[in-house]
């Protein structure tokens, strides 16, 4: 962008400095451009007046996107000028230029500027659906470790569709993101005879479409699929706080779409784990949609939960959340759940039905006299005693202790135990219903209600009654040993292999890597294979 920007400013003073002999045509337009896309920038102008320039810029380097020596410079100044003026119609006083029929001169000519309506065959957005635009230098890209683009022809941007209410939406909280690359076509030649100019303003949507028709010739389009993701913010220590103060952010679990609702696309729902957040999927999600074969058939949508919550309940909100984008969203298509750590117990909680084996392992003797006292509506019956997800089609496990980890028994599971503060509101609920009978399921006498640390104990008597129910979606497992080749022997640091091995499993990859391989590059190329071979096996 610097560099453009001196280059325009360089090619305004030669053309204050230029002698009588005339320049060629095409070099004429190239000085023109860059010319007129140095005035656009003038703040001091008023929005019409600064669209006008931007328009003349991109009519100007119109003809000239594929030829000669300059080419990139001229198809830089196309880009810039298409998406600079597409952040300024949208944010120009409240966006009273947008989506609407403009009448903008410049000089002698006249420009008479429609926005292309919604149309998935030609992969254009409905230019209504978006509240304000960000460039890729106004997110912090660089963060993500994929930077995956498509270089070619249009103004890349991110476009955020942020309601007053996102969360009844299942949206994040600052709205979300997609990838734009916006696109001007004007009518008829641009030979300075016409006076009066019609020019198109499409949105389009990458992930739907590679060329695009500039100047009339087929183009590839450029995208920018990074940016919509490094819009998301990502608080630093968010997991540890809501691990710990689970009182705090109780209500706050509850899904997440990373990208605008599709009925065509498959959901891919990531479910982190312990002491983590949503923000750590980003770099997955770049990752996995660099595939072509990918990008585009699938959506991605995070399930956010506090990780000191016990595991039941936490399991119990996800089951709640993801019945509720059905109710909402009807035509949603069947999903596949991929999670780390923690969030696979969570998963694999919705792929199971557990009659009473799940209540009877936490209650051992004292489950008949539970079962008969407390409701079928009550929070704990509900934890405890659920059906398998018919709309959960294919789970990933990556680093699941399946039977728990030595590690919730040790300093860390003291420490979690005596820092954790779960929600009055649920312990009361919990206490009035089942009293002291829950320390069976701590396995430590005299404490009430198990947070998460302790209830992945390998002891846990609901990890052991989940393992005697089978599964009922197809399932795969990635598995991590830190690079030493010791299955069955191995540990990824935190979970044993005996732990996370599961031989009802489709696949079983083990991943050089140590807990947190959910980035690693072996561990993407599986979860890509994975959702390949879904795509070819699901019947949606």
């Amino acid at each position: 962008m610097l560099r453009l920007v001196l280059v325009g400013a360089c090619l305004v003073a030669l053309a204050g400095c230029a002698t009588t002999t005339p320049l060629p045509p095409a070099e004429a337009r190239h000085y023109a451009a860059a010319k007129q896309l140095h005035e656009a920038r003038a703040t001091r102008e008023s929005a019409e007046r600064r669209a006008a320039h931007y328009l003349e810029a991109a009519e100007n380097a119109g003809p000239l996107l594929g030829e000669g020596a300059e080419a990139q410079e001229v198809r830089d100044i196309y880009n810039t000028a298409v998406a600079e003026l597409t952040v300024l119609l949208r944010s120009a006083d409240d966006g009273h230029l947008w989506d609407r029929p403009l009448t903008l001169t410049a000089g002698s000519t006249t420009y008479r500027l429609r926005f292309a309506p919604a149309s998935r065959p030609d992969g254009t957005w409905a230019p209504g659906f978006f509240d304000f635009f960000r460039t890729p230098e106004q997110v912090q890209e660089k963060r993500l470790r994929v930077q995956d683009r498509d270089a070619g022809f249009g103004g890349m941007l991110v476009g955020v569709h942020k309601p007053a209410d996102p969360q009844k939406s299942f949206l994040p909280t600052v709205g979300v993101a997609a990838p734009v690359t916006a696109v001007l076509d004007f009518n008829g030649p641009a030979d300075g005879k016409q006076p009066t100019r019609d020019v198109v303003l499409s949105l389009h949507d990458p992930t739907l479409r590679e060329t695009v028709q500039i100047a009339g010739a087929t183009r590839p389009l450029a995208a920018d699929f990074t940016a919509p993701l490094a819009y998301y913010p990502h608080p630093r220590f968010l997991g540890f706080m809501e691990m710990l103060r689970v009182d705090r952010y109780y209500k706050t679990a509850g899904l997440a779409m990373w990208q605008p609702y599709d009925p065509e696309r498959i959901p891919v729902v990531l479910v982190h784990g312990l002491m983590s957040d949503p923000g750590m999927w980003p770099d997955l999600i770049d990752a996995v949609e660099s595939d072509p074969l990918l990008r585009g058939r699938f959506q991605f949508w995070t399930f956010g939960y506090p990780t000191g919550d016990p595991i039941s309940i936490s399991a119990l909100q996800f089951r709640e959340s993801l019945a509720g984008v059905y109710r909402l969203y009807p035509r949603t298509k069947d999903m596949v759940l991929v999670s780390h750590s923690l969030g696979g117990l969570l998963s694999k909680m919705q792929t199971i039905t557990t009659g009473r084996a799940v209540w009877d392992g936490v209650f051992g003797d004292e489950a008949d006299h539970l079962y008969a006292k407390v409701p079928s509506d009550n929070m704990v019956k509900q934890a405890l005693i659920f059906e398998a997800n018919p709309r959960v089609k294919r789970v990933v496990f990556i680093c699941v202790p399946h039977r728990g980890s030595p590690l919730a028994t040790g300093v860390i599971g003291a420490i979690g135990l005596s820092l954790i503060h779960l929600p009055p509101a649920v312990v009361d609920n919990v206490q009035a219903q089942v009293g002291h009978t829950l320390a069976v399921a701590a396995g430590r006498k005299g404490f009430v209600f198990p947070p998460s640390v302790h209830g992945l104990s390998p002891d846990s008597p609901l990890l052991h009654a989940l393992d005697t129910r089978s599964m009922e979606a197809p399932h795969h497992s990635i598995i991590g040993d830190r690079g030493k080749g010791d299955t069955p022997n191995s540990s990824d640091g935190v979970v044993e292999y005996r732990s996370s091995r599961l031989d009802s499993a489709q696949s079983e990859l083990i991943v050089p890597g140590p807990h947190g391989s959910y980035q690693l590059t072996e561990t993407v190329s599986e979860l890509q294979r994975i959702l390949r071979l879904h795509l070819i096996t699901s019947d949606q």
